[in-house]
């Protein structure tokens, strides 16, 4: 059964009893193929909807609170600002998001700087990133998507790239 995003954000796929909330998340990543993957990763939960993107921090930081996420997927290294200097700022807002760092670098030192800027989960782009990232969704926005829907709903997103 397909649905639009607008009667996706009201009821669960074949359950117009209970009501579903929309995971609204916006991704920050400089690396075109990475931001590709990460859209494919995380809306494989039926609940996200992709509000937007930006391919530096300053951008993502110029972007993302008019578009109220309520999770920001960022990586570390960016352009502008880098994802620490990101979650810093996203973190004063009135009603924060929740901030996934997501990166390459695995040293104490970008862990300390992630964490001590407010990053809610730091995870490292290993070969159980899906795994990991998938985990960190369910634990931060508990629910129950749809397990056997294994493919993103692309009709659903709307990934608008900050260039």
């Amino acid at each position: 059964m397909k649905m639009t995003a607008q009667e996706s954000r009201y009821s669960a796929p074949g359950n117009k009893c209970f009501p579903t909330r929309l995971i609204r998340t916006f991704l920050a990543e400089d690396s075109p193929m990475l931001m590709v993957l990460l859209a494919r990763i995380v809306s494989k939960d039926e609940r996200v909807f992709i509000v937007g993107s930006a391919v530096d921090g300053l951008k993502a930081v110029g972007h993302a609170p008019a578009l109220h996420p309520d999770l920001v997927i960022t990586d570390l290294h960016m352009p502008g600002l880098d994802g620490a200097a990101v979650t810093r700022r996203l973190k004063q807002l009135p009603n924060p998001p929740i901030v996934f760092v997501v990166t390459g670098d695995d040293t104490p030192e970008a862990l300390g700087r992630c964490l001590a800027a407010g990053a809610d989960t730091f995870l490292v782009k290993t070969g159980n990133l899906v795994p990991r990232l998938r985990s960190a969704i369910q634990e931060f926005f508990p629910g129950d998507p749809e397990p056997n829907d294994l493919e993103p709903k692309h009709d659903r997103e709307t990934l608008t790239t900050v260039a």
